[in-house]
């Protein structure tokens, strides 16, 4: 198997030790007729054609679903179906799916606040005068007002335990005040679903999502702590995301089975905060910006960036996408190392959703 990232050598030996998931057998997702196949390579191979035409950009692999089956599925050379790809920060989607399912189980809500998972020692011995008020909701919109993903080399690089120094760092503004991005509230929701479980984020999950998806190859790195980090550092291959695609397409339900409540899509994949700031007076200028068609500007949901036309997505570094199109019935799934996703957004719209 094929793996990406500086983590190599530690992921043969995970596969030895047991330590990337389940070993069972893979359900694949079902593939359209040659003929559909067929109306659909053209629009795929353009959107390779786009990213071909920049140094910059390199498209790893391309995968179309259109009402439930694969309709187009392309990889590059020296890519795989079989390999597990970095997703960075598209990893925070995941960790969000995993809040839903422990606020399912009552085992916490979005309302609960953060300082209240961690017991006194785990905590700054001198608090910030907001740091009682951040909630999962803050964590969960990017809005907690902690830091910046600045302090987040800092904290890789140190010694020091990763919430603790999290929760010591400078606040920018109240908690809910406004959007701002931080890898680190994702982290503090791995470990506080870790202490509320009694179980690692990605265990969690693999009982939740990964096995009844049929998702039984990934892996996902850690903090010194032995947490999973939350905001970035999972991989997975193409088609498992295609598959968590779909079942946030389908609103928390696989093949007819409801696995997540709907009310969580609610609330997770949709505008719960404004990427801009002057937002909450001005909302003539969020209609302006919302109009300009940025897919940047269309609001911020829980660890998912909304898009244009009422789609949303996971979005991650150098490319790493999952679109789901309620409208079209569709999800695309893109890995890649590109300097800017613009691209690939924009000749996604051009060419597949136009296709639909």
């Amino acid at each position: 198997m094929k793996v990406i990232g500086k983590i190599a050598l530690f992921f043969v030996v995970a596969i030895a030790t047991g330590l990337t998931g389940c070993s069972t057998q893979s359900k694949s997702l079902p593939r359209a007729s040659e003929r559909v196949m067929a109306e659909y390579e053209e629009a795929g191979d353009r959107v390779f054609r786009d990213t071909a035409s920049e140094s910059t950009y390199r498209l790893h692999s391309l995968m179309i679903v259109k009402d439930d089956e694969v309709v187009y599925e392309k990889w590059a050379v020296g890519h795989s179906p079989e390999q597990l790809h970095i997703l960075w920060s598209a990893s925070k989607t995941f960790t969000a799916l995993a809040v839903g399912f422990a606020e399912q189980e009552g085992l916490l809500t979005t309302d609960d606040r953060v300082v209240d998972f961690f017991v006194p020692n785990e905590l700054p011995s001198h608090k910030n005068k907001w740091l009682e008020d951040i909630t999962l909701h803050h964590l969960l919109t990017m809005s907690s007002g902690l830091g910046d993903d600045y302090s987040l080399r800092q904290i890789r690089n140190g010694l020091g335990d990763w919430a603790r120094e999290t929760l010591s760092m400078q606040h920018y503004f109240a908690p809910g005040e406004m959007y701002h991005y931080s890898s680190m509230d994702t982290y503090l929701l791995s470990v506080i679903v870790s202490k509320v479980t009694g179980r690692k984020l990605m265990d969690y999950l693999a009982e939740k999502l990964f096995e009844p998806l049929g998702i039984d190859d990934y892996y996902w790195e850690e903090s010194p702590q032995g947490y999973n980090v939350g905001g970035w550092g999972l991989y997975l291959t193409t088609e498992s995301l295609a598959k968590a695609g779909l079942f946030m397409l389908h609103r928390g339900e696989w093949n007819g089975k409801r696995l997540l409540a709907e009310e969580w899509f609610d609330k997770a994949m949709s505008p719960q905060i404004m990427q801009y700031k002057g937002r909450e007076n001005n909302p003539e200028r969020i209609e302006q910006l919302k109009r300009t068609r940025n897919q940047w500007n269309q609001g911020y949901g829980y660890q998912m960036w909304c898009c244009i036309d009422g789609a949303y997505r996971m979005d991650g570094a150098w490319g790493q996408t999952v679109i789901i199109h309620p409208e079209k019935n569709a999800v695309v799934v893109t890995t890649a190392h590109a300097s800017n996703g613009k691209t690939i957004l924009e000749s996604i719209w051009n060419n597949v959703f136009t296709k639909m």
